[in-house]
């Protein structure tokens, strides 16, 4: 046979074998892979990304093997809607039954404080969804399968307390405690996507004779002794004498910094220790100023996560 009537055989070949598929999908003999189960984990992090592999098996329903060249299998992670990551593949073999097919979706960190602004303003709370989908252009059709986790914090529940903490100067001729904090709250307030700011009321009690003046608190916020946040706040109080006043102070933590807590979260199993750390300057009659540890405050909390974590 000449080269041009192998040719000619070869592409009469195509096109029937084409007509095959067709008629095949036409009539319901080759059917619709599905997805049967998904199941994703942390596999590394850096400065810069969070590496998610995810295993998902695809069903093949029909009774031979497929090759799927023009399908593709899709992985996407969302926080509270916001899109963290995606990665696909495609030209794959499907043995009859089930097959897993490997995909590794990247994070970029840089997502972080745009999430985070979202989980504090939906109350300390996240809807976490992968989505996983099959799409084959041949069958004209998708199967998706949705896994959804929820992440919860309490960072302000912490710093609730009416338990009376002694606050002591510890100077010579001055009897302690100089304070005494009877109430502690907090509250989320302004949330941007730069900054989020923590409002704490503080009842501060004066058991002495005489007003002490509060020029200013001191604090300073860190995850993991990752500093996420200081600065000063909540000037021009004072504390008249066997009296009480509530301090305002406003702690902002800096967004930006909170991609390096996240990879200290995950590098740490998915915990972060929390601590906010205020210092009162108080005037004295002296004419001197005291600076106040209220580390009795004891304002700290454990934040613990598990997600993504392989079970699917």
């Amino acid at each position: 046979m000449s080269l041009r009537g192998v040719l000619r055989t070869l592409v009469l070949a195509v096109v029937v074998l084409g007509v095959i598929v067709a008629g095949a999908v036409a009539f319901g003999v080759i059917d619709q892979p599905s997805v049967a189960a998904t199941e994703s984990r942390f596999a590394g992090v850096n400065a810069s990304t969070t590496v998610v592999e995810t295993d998902v098996v695809v069903a093949n329903p029909n009774p031979v093997g497929v090759r799927l060249g023009n399908a593709t299998v899709g992985h996407a992670i969302t926080m509270n809607g916001i899109t963290m990551g995606t990665a696909t593949t495609e030209g794959f073999r499907l043995t009859t039954g089930n097959t897993t097919i490997g995909l590794t979706t990247p994070i970029d960190n840089r997502r972080i404080p745009e999430w985070w602004a979202s989980h504090v303003r939906n109350g300390e709370r996240t809807r976490l969804v992968a989505t996983a989908r099959v799409r084959s252009s041949l069958l004209g059709r998708t199967a998706t399968v949705r896994e959804t986790e929820p992440i919860e914090t309490g960072i302000t529940d912490a710093f609730n307390s009416t338990e009376p903490r002694p606050v002591n100067a510890d100077l010579p001729l001055i009897d302690d405690p100089l304070l005494v904090v009877n109430r502690t709250s907090a509250t989320w307030s302004e949330v941007t996507e730069e900054t989020t700011t923590l409002s704490t009321d503080i009842a501060v009690s004066n058991p002495k004779s005489i007003p002490y003046p509060i020029s200013r608190i001191e604090y300073e916020v860190t995850m993991n002794d990752v500093t996420v946040g200081n600065g000063t706040t909540a000037s021009g109080y004072t504390v008249p004498a066997d009296g009480q006043e509530t301090v305002r102070a406003n702690v902002t933590i800096d967004n930006s910094k909170l991609d390096e807590w996240w990879v200290s979260h995950l590098e740490n199993g998915q915990r972060t220790d929390l601590r906010v750390d205020l210092t009162a300057v108080v005037e004295l009659p002296t004419g001197d100023t005291a600076r106040l540890s209220l580390d009795g405050l004891g304002y700290g909390t454990t934040i613990e996560t598990d997600v993504l974590d392989g079970d699917g």
